[in-house]
């Protein structure tokens, strides 16, 4: 088996430095945009995003049979960065660029169709390509989990700095200029991903002529047969949702509930660099207790962390010691999330003799696309119902509820859920016999 080289994961890693400065500066800055600067009001934009989610959740669905017939010379997931990576920079341009002029239908309108296009289509073809590529590149779970990790530190490292200067960068260049800047930036990171690194899992001719022949439908229907999809699948949603209304109500909550925007970056730090700390240690770990252990015991202490924020909403030192012990716990799920998917993929193989790459990872990213829809829309909808209003310089004790319970409330109630999706999720017992019997088949 070939070896993956550190250089190679670290490549693999900068694929997420490409879609963190999409999908980072538009999770957590484009209801603040929208509300604030083009003046529609949260509702609207809440309902704007949920439905664009659900739309992009089938076409995750509709890409993942493109990406299971993709063949090329430079593979299957590759391709597919190189070539939705450029719409996906201009599709971030043009969501910051609302057209001042436009009467406020024009600008829903407006909003909208960039909104679609971006999410529903260059995001899709440029995250799930990527998503894809680690189960290509690798059948090694060790691998997979070393190469998670670097990923997930890129990520977080990313996610910092976009938290950190976005409103600054704002505040001197503008909301356009700012987004130019980051579409940039996240070409040369998906070009570093694309050159960087191989796939080296060819499918058998019976796989790839089961995947071709077979219709649509008969791939979902073999992918029903994957016990583990289903169950991961619900996993995404509700991690998804959670990040997706603690990136949307975040700004929202240092400027109204702590007082100042400018902590944002503060208390986003304290939700990653615990995290980056912990990441390393998630590999060393896998290996001695499994990858679903040490998922379990970051759920619970996300769940205690969240407590604390909750009962310490109103005081930042309490808040940033409740982040922190949420953010060690967040280390072993956003290292391992994508991982376990991986290892699903392998046994949709062992169990069906066809493996469903990018399908099975469409969905789930089906579940991750509906989940941040759905934190989004409440973000929207949570504060039009609190009757926030932006051109107060004080919200309403309504609009300051809603914003502490989509911070802080939110978070407890949808972890208790994960657990009971991850029990279900378990296949470090079965996955070893797994990778024994695909070795066999395909002569290792």
């Amino acid at each position: 088996m070939e070896k993956v080289s550190f250089k190679e994961k670290l490549a693999f890693g900068f694929g997420d430095v490409g879609c963190n400065f999409v999908w980072t500066t538009v999770s957590a800055f484009l209801t603040l945009y929208y509300t604030d600067s083009v003046g529609l009001s949260a509702a609207v934009v809440g309902t704007i995003m949920l439905v664009t989610r659900l739309l992009d959740g089938v076409t995750d669905l509709c890409f993942g049979t493109i990406l299971d017939r993709t063949h090329t010379k430079w593979g299957k997931a590759r391709p597919w960065i190189l070539w939705s990576t450029p719409m996906m920079a201009i599709g971030l341009i043009l969501l910051f660029h609302v057209p001042m002029g436009l009467e406020n239908t024009g600008k829903i309108i407006y909003a909208a169709l960039t909104y679609v296009f971006v999410a529903a289509f260059a995001y899709t073809a440029s995250n799930l390509s990527y998503n894809a590529l680690l189960s290509l590149m690798t059948d090694d779970q060790q691998t997979r989990a070393s190469a998670s990790t670097i990923r997930f530190i890129c990520t977080m490292l990313t996610a910092i700095t976009i938290s950190s200067v976005t409103i600054p960068l704002v505040g001197k260049f503008g909301w356009g200029t700012t987004s130019v800047i980051y579409a940039l930036l996240s070409v040369a990171a998906f070009m570093i991903t694309f050159f960087g690194t191989k796939e080296r899992y060819v499918p058998s001719k019976t796989d790839e002529e089961g995947t071709k022949n077979g219709s649509v439908v008969e791939g979902f229907l073999t992918l029903f047969k994957n016990r583990y999809f289903i169950s991961i699948t619900l996993l995404f949603v509700i991690t998804y949702l959670i990040q997706g209304a603690g990136s949307g109500i975040g700004v929202y909550f240092a400027r109204d509930i702590l007082g100042d925007a400018n902590i944002y970056g503060l208390i986003s730090v304290a939700s990653m660099i615990p995290m980056i700390i912990a990441l390393p240690l998630f590999p060393i770990m896998t290996g001695k207790i499994g990858k679903w252990k040490c998922m379990m015991g970051g759920l619970v202490l996300q769940f205690i962390g969240a407590v604390i924020v909750l009962l310490g909403a109103s005081n930042l030192t309490v808040v940033l010691f409740g982040l922190a012990i949420k953010a060690v716990g967040v280390a072993p799920n956003t290292a391992g999330l994508f991982a376990i998917v991986a290892d699903a993929i392998d046994y949709g193989e062992w169990k069906t003799g066809v493996r469903q790459d990018g399908l099975t990872n469409s969905a789930t990213s089906f579940g991750m696309k509906v989940g941040t829809g759905l934190g989004s829309a409440l973000v929207g909808w949570g504060l039009a119902f609190g009757q926030y209003d932006a051109s107060l310089a004080v919200q309403s004790e309504s609009a300051l509820r809603v914003i502490k319970f989509l911070y802080a409330g939110l978070p407890i109630l949808g972890l208790v859920l994960a657990m009971i999706f991850l029990g279900f999720s378990n296949i470090d017992k079965i996955h070893p016999q797994i990778e024994r019997d695909l070795n066999q088949r395909r002569g290792k």
